[in-house]
């Protein structure tokens, strides 16, 4: 027998006969494959996740107007449970519980309230659509609407949502009749079902990939490291279009990565490839700080991003990137001293170019320690600022289109809003996350893409909840420190890379590190100083830093954040 045969037999409880596994207290049952198959779903799905680490749990699911379709795949002939949590918790919970028995499906829609069985919703408004068991386990396809107006039901929004699942190895005779799944059969997992890239792309079988990886580095035991190392881009004999990345890790270490950003290097030499170094430390060449475009962002949870049908970033052209900067963010929080690495991202181009060429723009924040976010405080609010002068001067005359975007930040980080206005009137967010997990941060597909003119500016808030730190956290690069950033996905190319700004705190004093000075000296238990700090960063002079039409021209100058003439109103629910 086969080493994993015989380990996943053990694990699992199962026994291995004729080349299947058989569940001994159904061996009368088909066996079941082995978990390491991904089972296929029923129809074409735009989306799927594996839920568990195991490969015993996957979800698919389709988004159609104001309706959401799921399909479970489970490693079981028992009961499956399915739902939406606010904490990953198993309550209070909206979830679905369901199996088949005897041949026929049974789903209920549910709530949980404790840890007990769930309590069945007086409106079923999870519907069953079809379930059946197969060689891989239990089936079960349902529908839902986006916003069911059921108090009982969570609305399914643009925000980064928990689901939760669980299953059990028999059917119960009903709801109230469930066995507990116990501690190994459940899980959460963070996603974001409206704005998830698709699964579901075809590649072209004339694609050519590059590996860039951070080959064999020996992260040091430091708690935060940002490692570079500088690649050429492969000659190609003519113009190609990336229309894919995805990560490549070394699946002990995925713990230590926590992001990977690619970015264009336009001052840099063949003698330079290879380089590697600490990627912001002091003493770095200029021409390694000048790689500012954005090709790849890419953090913690996150998964493969396709391009749109008809964008792409371009390379092999005489205009395009020769040279590229990996940077890999390593956390390493316990200080672990024999940790080697060969982690990295794996672009996937074609020769058969799309319509447009894509680039990438950092606007928020402006990292740096004068970014100062107080202790004690449930719901901090940080602002970044891009303003009209910026996008005046570095955008097109026809405007870009927006198509997706990474919202960025660290431990901190309980939501993220990146706002759009055009003339004094607010539009509608381009995203907003009132639940940013840290741990999966992914790229948000927009629904719409979004225009963005000459003259539009760009507010990106950052919500903070350090009501467990007792000292004050800084902006940095560290886990420790903050970031506040939407990393932008936009076509057509132009030589616009980055709008950051920060305030300055001129109401303290004229230099920003004197006036961070003295916060670190006030009483932040104090509420009327909480609310006063956040007023003064409000309506504090902001430092504002942008680029284009030239790549390597920065732009400085300072602004207040105005706010808008006209703000953006939510619309409001349609319940009866």
């Amino acid at each position: 027998m086969h080493l994993l045969t015989i380990f996943l037999t053990f694990l699992l409880g199962l026994h291995y006969s004729n080349g299947r596994f058989v569940d001994p207290k159904h061996p009368t049952q088909r066996p079941l494959v082995p978990s390491y198959t991904k089972p296929a779903p029923t129809a074409a799905f735009e989306h799927e996740f594996q839920l568990d680490s195991d490969g015993n749990f996957w979800l698919f699911w389709n988004v159609s107007g104001t309706n959401i379709t799921f399909e479970t795949h489970v490693r079981t002939r028992g009961y499956v449970g399915f739902g939406l949590s606010p904490n990953g918790k198993m309550f209070p919970s909206d979830v679905v519980v369901g199996w088949v028995k005897d041949g026929t499906a049974v789903l209920n829609d549910c709530h949980t309230t404790g840890h007990f069985t769930p309590a069945v919703d007086t409106s079923q408004d999870w519907h069953l659509i079809n379930g059946f068991e197969n060689d891989f386990g239990t089936v079960l396809t349902f529908s839902r609407k986006l916003d069911t107006c059921d108090d009982n039901d969570t609305m399914i929004t643009d925000d980064t949502v928990k689901a939760i699942y669980s299953y059990h190895p028999d059917d119960p005779d009903s709801i109230q009749g469930m066995q507990w799944h116990g501690v190994k059969r459940r899980g959460a997992q963070s996603l974001m079902l409206l704005s998830s890239t698709k699964s579901d792309v075809n590649i072209p079988s004339n694609n050519v990939h590059i590996d860039l990886v951070s080959p064999h580095f020996s992260v040091p035991s430091v708690d935060t490291r940002y490692q570079c190392t500088i690649h050429k881009v492969p000659t190609l004999s003519k113009k190609h279009h990336m229309i894919r990345y995805e990560p490549v890790m070394q699946k002990e270490n995925i713990d230590y990565v926590h992001h990977i950003v690619i970015t264009t290097c336009p001052e840099v030499t063949e003698a330079d490839v290879g380089t590697s170094f600490e990627c912001y430390s002091r003493g770095t060449p200029r021409r390694f700080q000048t790689c500012s475009e954005v090709v790849v962002a890419w953090a913690v949870g996150g998964v493969a991003f396709n391009m749109p049908e008809h964008v792409g970033f371009a390379f092999g052209e005489a205009d395009s990137p020769k040279y590229l900067r990996l940077e890999m963010h390593y956390n390493n929080p316990t200080m672990k001293s024999d940790i080697v690495d060969s982690s990295g991202i794996r672009l996937i181009l074609t020769p058969d170019t799309r319509q447009f060429d894509a680039a990438g723009m950092s606007i928020g924040v402006d990292v740096d320690p004068n970014h100062f976010i107080p202790p004690y405080q449930k719901a901090f609010l940080s602002t970044g600022y891009c303003s009209p002068e910026c996008t005046e001067k570095g955008l097109p005359e026809t405007g870009i289109k927006i198509f997706g975007l990474l919202q960025h930040a660290h431990l901190l980080g309980a939501g993220i809003k990146t706002r759009h206005v055009r003339n004094g009137t607010e539009l509608s967010p381009i995203a907003e996350d009132d639940h940013y997990d840290f741990n999966y941060q992914d790229i948000r597909v927009l629904k719409e893409e979004r225009e963005v003119k000459r003259g539009d500016s760009f507010i990106v808030e950052c919500t903070y909840d350090s009501s467990r730190r007792n000292k004050p956290t800084i902006g940095g690069l560290s886990t420790q420190e903050e970031m506040c950033v939407s990393f932008l996905y936009y076509y057509p190319r132009t030589s616009m890379s980055l709008c950051l700004g920060l305030p300055v705190y001129d109401q303290i004093s004229k230099d920003p590190s004197k006036a961070v000075a003295q916060f670190n000296g006030w009483n932040w238990r104090d509420d009327n100083v909480q609310h006063m700090f956040q007023d003064l960063v409000n309506n504090s002079t902001y430092r504002l830093i942008c680029n284009g039409p030239e790549r390597l021209k920065i732009h400085r100058h300072f602004s207040n954040v105005p706010k808008p003439d006209v703000p953006f109103q939510k619309p409001q629910r349609r319940c009866s």
